[in-house]
């Protein structure tokens, strides 16, 4: 009896897969206060809001945090991976799945308060002895896609911000969100520098990798959308940006 119906649980299984969910490889960056590491754990607006969509969701996978530039290399590589916060933009679209935004802001080129130089576009920054980026960030792309010559990639945007506080950079491009804090970091602070010209609003979102199932990715967007619709995103958001408003629209956008 016991034979017959180990066979008959054998069958049934066969028949009907059990589905597992997919384990996941969640990374994020040196990015403080939108993410960073607090002695070897993560933190930060939009690490707190994933870690809240992974209790919703039951996922209980690490969130490592690499160089952008790292984490970016995986994601083009491999299934299964969630890489945040990434800048929306239409290339971005066609590599990736997103989900968000977690957070708005803008994208500015900062120089030294005294600096004496004009900037009004993208192309007057070519006159800079040298521009400091986040290397392999949205900002270095869009800077080279306008043949910016003069860029200085650092491995982290706390780098660039000590080299223009040093004078060995003119200018600093950098999201609003985080420069004050990487600039606390640095010995500095905000009043310090002065934005010569805002190139583009910043919309920050989730993204994954393709090869990921979508039930899953569809799994992290039914929650985000529950979690700014009980205030729990708010309340986030307002710790980290207490004087900014909270993105509460949800979508999902790219593959």
């Amino acid at each position: 009896m016991k034979f017959f119906t180990g066979l008959l649980l054998l069958l049934t299984v066969g028949a009907f897969p059990l589905r597992v969910a997919a384990t996941l490889n969640i990374y994020t960056e040196e990015w403080a206060p939108i993410s960073f590491s607090v002695d070897g754990k993560p933190d930060g607006l939009a690490v707190q809001v994933v870690q809240e969509i992974q209790k919703r969701v039951n996922n209980q996978d690490p969130i490592k945090v690499v160089p952008w530039a790292r984490g970016w290399k995986i994601m083009t590589e491999q299934a299964n991976t969630v890489l945040f916060t990434m800048t929306r933009t239409p290339e971005r679209e066609q590599l990736f799945s997103m989900i968000g935004p977690v957070a708005v802001g803008t994208t500015n080129f900062y120089a030294l308060k005294n600096s004496q130089l004009n900037i009004s576009s993208i192309d007057d920054a070519k006159q800079a002895k040298a521009v400091g980026v986040y290397r392999s960030s949205v900002e270095e792309q869009l800077l080279m896609e306008h043949g910016l010559t003069n860029l200085a990639p650092s491995s982290t945007p706390l780098l660039s911000a000590k080299q223009l506080m040093k004078r060995r950079i003119d200018l600093w491009c950098n999201a609003n969100l985080t420069a004050p804090s990487i600039l606390a970091e640095a010995g500095a602070s905000i009043d310090d520098v002065k934005s010569l010209y805002t190139i583009s609003a910043n919309h920050l979102y989730i993204a994954f990798s393709k090869g990921t199932p979508s039930e899953e990715i569809d799994k992290w967007k039914e929650a985000l959308i529950s979690i700014k619709a009980d205030g729990t995103f708010a309340q986030i958001y307002h710790h980290w940006l207490p004087n900014d408003a909270p993105p509460m629209e949800t979508e999902r956008i790219g593959q």
